[in-house]
Formats: C-alpha cells, sequence, structure tokens
C-alpha cells in the first residue's frame, strides 16, 4: 500500500511473532539433528524506482530453512521483509490539472511489511504434497493464507503433472466513512489508529483465491517444456485506500474507486534447451493474460545461463511486456468522452491499470561449492551456494 503514514510499529504483536518463529526455528533445529538434509537461504533484494516525483526504495531481505526430516516428511519455515521509503502520488489529476501544484501532491512513504511462513511437504514415490500457512502484518494490512499444492511424476519421471491452491483472507484499513457516496468519500491520511479501537478508522475485507495447473515434460535429456495455467478470484477492496483521483474540472477529488470483484487467467508456455558443448542452457518463454476489467497483456522472455567456470554459473534474460488498459482506466477523469471523460461508476490513479510497456534486462552470478567425497565444507556443509543478480526496468507509460 501507499500514501501517508503511521511508521510506528506496535512492539507487543511484533515481539510475540518473533518470538513465535524463534521458537519454530529453534524446534526446528532440535530436529535437524536427526534429519537427512537441512537446506538454508539468507537474500535481500533492493527495488529503486528513480522516478523524478515518486522515488521510492524497497529493501526486501528474506531468510529461509527446510529440513527433510525422514524419507516422507519434511518442514520448512521463513521469514521475509519488505522496507519501504519514498514518495509517492497521492491525487492522480488528468493532463489539464496536473501542472497545478495544489492539485497534484506527493506523500512520503515509510512502512515495513513481515511476513512468517511455514509447511510441511509429505512424499510417497513419486507423488509429493505440500501444506503451507502464511502470515502477514503491516500497519494498516493483515494477511492470512492457507496453501495446498501437489506433484507427481510418471513416464520414467519424464512427465510431471502438477496443481496448486491457495486462499487469503486479508484485511485493508481505511478511513470510516459510513454512508457517503463514493465520489464524495475521502482517502486515507494515515494508519494511525488501525487495527484498534479507534472510530475514525475502520477495516474492510479482502479475499483472494489462486489456482495453478502445470505440465512440465523431458523430451530428451537436453530439452525441456512446460505449460501452465495460473487463475485467481478477487473480492473485495481492491483500490488504494491512500489514494485520491480528481473527478471534477474544479480539481474535487475522491478516493479511488475499483470494483470488488475480479477474475484473472494467463497461460505461460516456457522451454529450456541445454547445449552439452558449451555448458550453456537457452530458455524462452511466452505469457498470455486476460482479466474481467478488460486487461489484456503479452510478455516474451528469453534467458542464457553458461558455466563459466566448474563452480561458477552466468545468467542473463531479458523480457518485454505490453498491456491495454483497465475498461474504466482514464487519463482524465473531469472532462468529456471518450478520452477525458469519467469511466462509469469506477475510478483510478494505480497506473498498473493504464496502458504501458515494460523492458527488463539482467543477470545473476551464481557459485556452488560441494565438499569432496562426502567431506563437509568449514566442518558444516555438504553445499554452499551465493548469487547476486540485478535486473534494470524500464516502463513506458501511454497516458
Amino acid at each position: 500500500m501507499t500514501g501517508s503514514r503511521n511508521t510506528a510499529v506496535s512492539r507487543g504483536p511484533f515481539r510475540r511473532l518473533l518470538a513465535l518463529v524463534l521458537f519454530a526455528l529453534s524446534a526446528l533445529g532440535v530436529r535437524a539433528s536427526r534429519a537427512q538434509s537441512v537446506d538454508a537461504e539468507v537474500g535481500t533484494q533492493v527495488f529503486l524506482e528513480p522516478s523524478p516525483v515518486s522515488k521510492m526504495t524497497v529493501i526486501s531481505p528474506r531468510a529461509s530453512v527446510a529440513a527433510t526430516l525422514s524419507e516422507n516428511w519434511g518442514v520448512n519455515a521463513g521469514y521475509s521483509a519488505d522496507i519501504v521509503s519514498g514518495a509517492s502520488e497521492v491525487i492522480k489529476a488528468g493532463p489539464l490539472l496536473s501542472a497545478q501544484p495544489d492539485i497534484v501532491s506527493q506523500a512520503s512513504v515509510t512502512d515495513q511489511r513481515h511476513v512468517i511462513n511455514g509447511g510441511i511437504s509429505a512424499t510417497h514415490e513419486h507423488t509429493k504434497v505440500d501444506l503451507g500457512y502464511s502470515y502477514g502484518f503491516e500497519n494498516d494490512y493483515r494477511s492470512n493464507a492457507i496453501s495446498v499444492s501437489a506433484l507427481t511424476d510418471f513416464f520414467q519421471r519424464n512427465t510431471q503433472l502438477g496443481i496448486a491452491y491457495s486462499h487469503a483472507f486479508d484485511k485493508v484499513c481505511d478511513l470510516n466513512q459510513p454512508g457517503l457516496a463514493t465520489t464524495l468519500r475521502s482517502a486515507l491520511d494515515s494508519s494511525e489508529g488501525c487495527f484498534s479501537k479507534s472510530v475514525r478508522v475502520t477495516t474492510d475485507d479482502i479475499a483472494l483465491d489462486n489456482v495453478q495447473a502445470s505440465w512440465t515434460q523431458s523430451w530428451t535429456p537436453v530439452m525441456l517444456t512446460q505449460l501452465a495455467f495460473t487463475g485467481a478470484l478477487q473480492h473485495g477492496f481492491l483500490g488504494n485506500p491512500y489514494r485520491e483521483v480528481v473527478l471534477g474540472p474544479t480539481g474535487q477529488s475522491a478516493q479511488e474507486n475499483h470494483p470488488h470483484d475480479r477474475a484473472r487467467g494467463a497461460m505461460t508456455l516456457r522451454l529450456k534447451y541445454y547445449f552439452k558443448g558449451p555448458q550453456t542452457m537457452v530458455g524462452g518463454q511466452v505469457r498470455g493474460y486476460g482479466d474481467s476489467w478488460d486487461i489484456l497483456s503479452q510478455s516474451y522472455e528469453l534467458e542464457v545461463e553458461r558455466y563459466m567456470m566448474p563452480w561458477l554459473r552466468l545468467r542473463v534474460h531479458g523480457r518485454y511486456y505490453s498491456q491495454t488498459g483497465a475498461s474504466f482506466w482514464s487519463d482524465d477523469y473531469t472532462g468529456g468522452e471518450p478520452r477525458f471523460g469519467a469511466r462509469g461508476q469506477y475510478w483510478s490513479g494505480d497506473r498498473e491499470l493504464s496502458p504501458l510497456r515494460t523492458v527488463m534486462i539482467g543477470g545473476r552470478l551464481l557459485g556452488s561449492w560441494h565438499g569432496q567425497n562426502g567431506e563437509r565444507l568449514a566442518g558444516m556443509v555438504t553445499t554452499f551456494s551465493a548469487g547476486l543478480s540485478l535486473d534494470i526496468t524500464k516502463t513506458f507509460l501511454d497516458d
């Protein structure tokens, strides 16, 4: 979420969740002494948006651990966070009004989101089932999600079928404005009082259902394809409570108003081919997407990965993406139809719903070291890997 926020995080709930994570990890550590293997991963991602009007920095540290308790059972736990700082445009105006500094305003954004998760997996012959739960919290948002997935392979493990489902029941903080028409509602100005007994704010529900089905096929020892379908149903408050949109020619604005239901679907085809001589993998991906808000998109991705040394791999990739705008998107909701008019009962300041194109290039270096003859590295681990990646994305906004 974006907007002007109260940055103080309640210490009580945070300490209880931190204690829960430490307890889970310590309990996992006790069992790990009898486990066949333990995998741990620590990483950080940094996102920078060098926009002249809405600079944004997001730092996302993460840590996870997974243990194989026996031939058929495994457990995992993890923690991640998003530390956000920068500025965001909280009132969206059209081109006729955007030159007026009292119409378009920015707000400082400082927030933290924390997510803890855990799960258990069961394996029997060629089938694996995973169950998981995650809890996320920030000043103005709470999320609970459960997930289940199954994966099976046959035909000498050359064919793999998978299916997954998740359901999230979330709550978002909003300004308490009972009985007001949508054209008169104001945006939330801060997260002060959220998830408390304060009468200044209230909470809105969001239900998220996601399903995925995939077919992975190994055609030859060096060629692999995957066909995947993803679908989603969203219901509830799907806008940004902090953002307003100018609706009238004199500058009057109202809180962003999106439809409360959205159905989404996408189909993805991936292909990977490994050239043995140069020890290089070449892959490609094509994805098509559509939703009930009339957004249609397409993306194309190409990647090349090569062993530079026996222990070092280099991966470079690029992607092109384009989409149409939502049916209710407008560059200016203050004038006449079709280009500058209001689009019925909904209005949005979210640029992700506008017609746009993006181009991305990136790369990754990954090093892996293995103990010789079953020996442990530094007397602790059999395998150690570390990586560094960088992606650069350029967005072209039609509106």
